[in-house]
Order: C-alpha cells, then structure tokens, then sequence
C-alpha cells in the first residue's frame, strides 16, 4: 500500500485504517497526493478511529453495487463493504470497522485493490422487520 492508504490489520487481528491529513487547512483525505482543499503536498499520515456513516450511492458502476461510500469520523469519505443484512444497509446508518476485503484481483492472482470491511454498529433482524414494535 502507499503512504497512507487504505486499511490494514496488526498482528492482534485489530483492523486498522489509515488516513492524510493536511498540515496546512487540517482537512482529511484518503489517496491523494495533495489536499483536496488547499492542494498543499504536506500530508501528515493517521490512524482513523474506525467509526463512520454509510453515504448517499451517487452515479454507482453496476460492478459495484456492493461497494458503500462512509463517512468516517475524521472527515473523509472511503468506498467500503458493509456487512450486515442488505435490507437494513442505507444512509445514515452507523458502521464500524471490522477488515479488509480483497475486492480486485488481477488474471495473474495479484492483489490490485483492498476495501476496508465495516459492520452495522446497530442489530437488525434478519427477516427485515422491526423488533418491539407493536
């Protein structure tokens, strides 16, 4: 992986994901090479917190569809796997980092892009209805 890219997992089985932060306006991105904001080159790389808000899908590539934009905590957005029943993953819904998924893999078997993974924060019932309710 490159400066500040992506997700990783330490020898303890934590997932990790890691983030630029601009030194220069504070703002906080993930693979770039300069600031959105202010287009300074002075990166600083963190550890983000791994909580986040599943986004809007805009403009989704069909091969895709399993992909979720998040809003981190920190303030970037990152393209992720959500694990949890598909009728209750929609936006605003709170996730939190739970792994990596391979989601690329090239005709020779190389590894060309990891997604983070994140799982619901909430539990959902699996048949789609709303427990207590009534």
């Amino acid at each position: 992986m490159s400066r500040g890219e992506g997700s990783d997992e330490d020898s303890g089985g934590a997932p990790k994901l890691f983030f630029l932060r601009c030194t220069w306006c504070g703002t906080a991105t993930i693979r770039r090479s300069v600031c959105p904001a202010c287009w300074s080159s002075d990166l600083v790389t963190e550890r983000s917190e791994g909580v986040g808000v599943v986004a809007s899908r805009r403009h989704t590539p069909m091969d895709q569809g399993g992909l979720w934009p998040v809003r981190m905590k920190e303030g970037f957005v990152v393209r992720c796997r959500v694990d949890g029943p598909p009728h209750a993953v929609r936006p605003g819904v709170q996730v939190r980092l739970a792994g990596s998924a391979i989601t690329l893999i090239s005709a020779g078997g190389r590894v060309i892009r990891r997604e983070p993974l994140v799982r619901l924060c909430a539990d959902f019932p699996l048949d789609g209805w709303i427990r207590d309710a009534g």
